[in-house]
């Protein structure tokens, strides 16, 4: 059974390096705590780490005027946050990959498993501060009820070495330059912001859903999610929503900014982490989330976590 905290339950603490402040859980559910550091006005850092000794849900209320614009990396293991106005749309954070997102005025709760390492690096923007910034998204909390994730992608190779650097210097009380935690921020701000923008510039900017075929594509995903044990195909996920495979492929790209080929594969390979940190075979995960083929899907978890499938029969002991 998960063990249950909320923003109550953490003490601050100002006593580690110069500028941060640490809020931490009791070290009787582990070692868990968020480091944070304010580079500027509406502009902040936080380094959590997470390693609790059982299943741990720690409740989420925000209840601001501003919104937040979160872009985190993961660093190690996985954690996802689950919207309690909306329990089916889970927001993940793995390891080598990057979330941009943005919170409003919700509740959710963030999960983490039991005995899992789980370390995230966040540069956060508050939604006053998004002018200033160029931040392209609402910065009205009331009117984004529902978290929203603009981006989740693998980290590439020259983006980790920014992270590693940034990480050095927030790990340090380095001095000979600071104003470089700054620049390194902004760079990885400023590509990600960048990244997501030429992603928007590859739409058709006529291209738009109907609320009637919206409504069919998100019926799509849940399908996918109940279903990806099946053999599916877009010709078949089209047939059980009503969509033609032409706008299925164009409604996952206008409201998900994805293929269903990639939300097929995403839905698959959160489910496979899931049910391999919890004690799966292999196989018996392999099957579980529709890989007919054993050895198809080891070199699918591969490409796409960038480690073996049995590397995480390690982490549970």
């Amino acid at each position: 059974m998960a063990y249950r905290v909320n923003k109550n339950v953490l003490f601050s603490d100002d006593s580690i390096n110069e500028g941060w402040q640490r809020s931490s859980i009791s070290k009787k559910i582990g070692e868990c705590y968020v480091d944070r550091f304010i580079l500027e006005p509406g502009l902040s850092i936080a380094y959590s780490s997470y390693t609790p000794n059982c299943d741990l849900v720690e409740e989420s209320i925000i209840e601001r005027g501003a919104s937040t614009f979160s872009l985190t990396y993961g660093l190690e293991g996985r954690s996802c946050y689950r919207s309690k106005n909306n329990a089916s749309e889970e927001l993940v954070f793995s390891s080598n990959h990057t979330a941009l997102a943005t919170f409003g005025n919700s509740a959710g709760e963030r999960i983490y498993k039991a005995d899992q390492k789980v370390n995230q690096l966040r540069i956060l923007i508050d939604g006053s501060a998004f002018g200033r910034y160029n931040i392209p998204f609402n910065f009205d909390a009331e009117k984004i009820p529902t978290p929203q994730q603009h981006w989740h992608a693998r980290t590439s190779n020259h983006t980790q070495h920014y992270i590693k650097r940034l990480m050095q210097l927030a790990m340090s009380n380095h001095t000979e330059r600071p104003l470089e935690k700054n620049i390194l921020v902004f760079t990885l701000l400023s590509e990600q912001l960048s990244l997501l923008e030429r992603k928007s510039n590859e739409q058709p900017h006529s291209q738009t859903v109907s609320d009637q075929d919206e409504h069919k594509v998100m019926l799509a995903k849940q399908f996918m999610i109940q279903n990806m044990s099946q053999p599916l195909t877009l010709t078949y996920i089209g047939q059980q929503v009503g969509l033609s495979e032409s706008k299925l492929k164009s409604g996952f790209r206008t409201i998900y900014q994805t293929s269903p080929y990639k939300m097929l594969l995403e839905i698959r390979m959160n489910k496979a982490w899931e049910l391999l940190e919890s004690g799966y075979q292999v196989a018996q995960t392999a099957y579980a989330v529709g890989y007919e083929y054993p050895s198809n899907f080891s070199a699918a978890f591969s490409r796409f976590y960038g480690r073996m499938p049995k590397s995480l029969f390690s982490l549970q002991y």
